[in-house]
């Protein structure tokens, strides 16, 4: 069981998903940006229509495409890729899942649904929720603790959900290194074999020293290579290597996570337009997009960590 969850190790990158400029999905730009990202040896594989892929504005058939020519690139290359879901319901995560095992996907990131926030929240409510999932559909599982505290899975919740063979990963981005710290010792307590894959591009590096087996993280959308390398040295260990390459990557990083935080697809997508890798840097509304002198300061901030 071990090794199965083992696979689900490293660095994964949500990826964008390219538009024209009439707002339709660009596949050609996404067949290239996907392509490259598993061709860096540092990356683990793909995530498709998380919130940095625009998943909450991308319909069911447009997410079809994504997870299917991300899948492609990603299996071409012999690296995962995990396709994202945002049920509100256990029949809607039921038919989702089983509509994206026909696909070329290893696995589904499930986005919490609302009910999960709805006032005080028996746990219960949520592990029944993964229960039912693993008996009635294939596809492994990843969990996601999104950055909003009314939706927060605690440890203990946490420990019971990883016990269910088919939850492989947790993509934990609570940006609160406390509650990081106590999940991560809990499940090594229960000698968890889920792995732990941060989200918290705050203190990515310091995760690694804690106990993470990897990184899911958009910012990597962007110097990916110097991501990866990161990840390498945390999993091996080498914890002041991997202080030291966060550092590097400080400035660029606050500039793409500033306020507002909406806007940093639209950030990533400014550099991947300048690197060659997608035709435009569109967003999908209500996203704003960003004004030319933010534009030029994260380009010349990206163009000084190149050099």
């Amino acid at each position: 069981m071990a090794t199965f969850h083992e696979r689900f190790s490293g660095l994964f990158i949500p990826h964008v998903t390219p538009f024209d400029n009439s707002g339709a999905l660009d596949l050609e730009s996404l067949q290239r940006l996907t392509s490259h990202f598993v061709s860096l040896n540092g990356v683990a594989g793909l995530v498709s229509c998380a919130r940095i892929g625009e998943g909450p504005v991308l319909g069911i058939e447009e997410k079809r495409k994504v997870y299917e020519a991300a899948g492609k690139a990603a299996h071409a290359a012999g690296k995962i890729h995990i396709a994202t879901i945002a049920p509100q319901s256990t029949d809607e995560a039921i038919g989702l899942m089983r509509d994206v095992e026909s696909l070329p996907a290893d696995a589904v990131m499930i986005f919490p649904p609302l009910l999960f926030a709805w006032g005080k929240v028996d746990p219960n409510l949520k592990v029944r929720f993964f229960e039912d999932l693993a008996r009635e559909t294939k596809l492994p599982v990843v969990l996601f603790q999104v950055p909003v505290k009314s939706y927060y899975y605690d440890p203990e919740t946490v420990c019971r959900i990883a016990r269910l063979n088919n939850v492989v990963a947790f993509k934990e981005a609570s940006f609160d290194i406390k509650l990081f710290t106590e999940t991560v010792e809990q499940l090594k307590h229960e000698n968890s074999a889920m792995r732990v894959l941060t989200g918290n591009d705050r203190f990515v590096a310091e995760s690694y020293k804690i106990g993470a087996n990897g990184a899911l993280i958009g910012v990597a959308n962007v110097a990916t290579e110097r991501w990866g390398a990161m990840d390498l040295a945390g999993r091996a260990g080498d914890f002041d290597r991997a202080a030291a390459i966060q550092r590097e990557l400080e400035a660029v990083k606050e500039l793409v996570f500033s306020e507002p935080i909406v806007e940093a697809v639209a950030r990533i997508k400014i550099v991947l337009h300048h690197e060659g890798l997608i035709k435009t840097a569109t967003v999908r509304r209500p996203q704003l997009g960003i004004a030319a002198a933010e534009q030029k300061q994260l380009l010349d901030s990206y163009q000084a960590l190149k050099e």
